[in-house]
């Protein structure tokens, strides 16, 4: 691995192009080699070389994303931070794809998991509401990413294949060879099934640590499904505070009222006793919720 300027900055264009773009304004998005560790954390120094038309058209839609749940204007650049946990997200994608090692190197996978923990375990967590939204801006879509897998079928046999489209060699003759084709998306939470010498749950652990890096999105997707929510020092950092209590309730009111009432409520009861300040902060702001949301459904169910 090289640690030069202009290596960097290609790598980080790359990161910039093919990940970031898509994730914020749309399409799609294209994981680039693994950075692991040590880049990831040098790509900041590569921000110079950045296109800046296309980091234009990124900032007024973060700015779009930031102003639902807060009166804003502008955003700050994105930081070293942001990048690196933007890489540990490639490298989470990088995951999901079965080409990435073959029979005699299957080994990358657990490694590169461990490369994706150790990374957002340095990520630090926004340090004030005001970056935590910056951050959220940023990532507020990523469990909408999707991966698009076809099973193709015929007389005599079949073939899987993830992410990729099918070859046209197996579509030909569709009606002579009885072909059939099943294409269905596979949301980013449910990507960790089927990778090499990791189980489901490795993939979704690991996801939710980073998802504890951008504490706003962790509580803007708090109801769904997979991985379950779960208060962590970063979002609990959040709540602590009055307005980012004021975000988070806003966020929450976004999804299901029904739906982020139990979660919360349940978070809170899942939160370990002798972590005495940290239960109470939960139980107090899934209380508060619990009761504005009432409030809410009655002038609502009234008007």
């Amino acid at each position: 691995m090289t640690d030069e300027p202009d290596a960097i900055a290609e790598r980080l264009s790359e990161l910039q192009a093919n990940v970031l773009a898509p994730l914020v304004l749309g399409g799609p998005l294209h994981p680039v080699r693994p950075f692991g560790v040590r880049l990831a954390l040098l790509l900041g120094d590569g921000a110079g070389a950045l296109d800046r038309d296309l980091g234009s058209r990124i900032d007024v839609v973060r700015v779009r994303v930031a102003r639902l749940v807060a009166p804003v204007d502008t955003l700050p650049e994105l930081t070293a931070a942001d990048w690196a946990l933007l890489a540990a997200l490639n490298d989470l994608l990088q995951l999901t794809n079965h080409e990435l090692a073959g029979v005699l190197t299957r080994s990358r996978y657990p490694r590169l998991l461990a490369s994706v923990r150790d990374l957002c375990e340095l990520v630090p967590a926004p340090a004030d509401v005001a970056t935590a939204l910056s951050r959220h801006a940023t990532f507020a879509r990523v469990l909408d990413c999707f991966r698009t897998d076809a099973m193709v079928a015929w007389w005599t046999g079949r073939a899987s294949f993830r992410g990729q489209p099918p070859p046209p060699r197996l579509l030909r003759w569709r009606q002579l060879r009885s072909v059939q084709v099943e294409s269905r998306r596979v949301g980013l939470a449910d990507m960790g099934h089927g990778i090499p010498g990791l189980a489901p749950p490795d993939f979704a652990d690991a996801l939710a640590l980073w998802m504890t890096r951008t504490p706003l999105t962790d509580l803007a997707t708090a109801t769904r499904k997979s991985p379950p929510f779960a208060w962590s020092a970063s979002t609990l950092a959040v709540v602590a505070t009055p307005p980012g209590r004021s975000l988070a309730y806003r966020v929450l009111l976004r999804q299901p009222h029904d739906l982020a009432v139990a979660t919360l409520a349940r978070a809170a009861r899942e939160v370990p006793p002798r972590f005495g300040r940290a239960r109470a902060i939960a139980e107090s702001f899934a209380s508060e919720v619990a009761a504005g949301i009432k409030l809410l459904d009655e002038r609502s169910g009234a008007a």
